[in-house]
């Protein structure tokens, strides 16, 4: 806060009073209405974006795992008759 001095100060407050003042204007109404209704859209398109990539996740994270567990079953198979780990032979 040290950094911004009192000029900083003086412009959020004239700032602030312009904004008070347009949000007493009688059309402000319908700007108001009809930017929080442009939001609302917006955030329901972004959360069925969200919601169709948050299930193709999970579907490629459950292939992933069961991928990775036939390979490390595979794996595990191959080591027990050369007498080693999955990750290496043991000391």
């Amino acid at each position: 806060m040290a950094r911004f001095g009192w000029k900083s100060f003086v412009g959020g407050l004239l700032l602030g009073s312009v904004g008070l003042e347009l949000m007493r204007e009688k059309g402000a109404d319908k700007v108001f209405v009809a930017t929080t209704s442009g939001v609302l859209v917006a955030k329901d398109w972004v959360m069925k974006r969200v919601e169709q990539i948050s299930l193709r996740a999970t579907d490629v994270y459950a292939d992933a795992k069961v991928k990775a567990d036939a390979y490390l079953e595979k794996k595990k198979s191959a080591c027990c008759e050369e007498n080693c780990c999955v990750r290496g032979k043991e000391d």
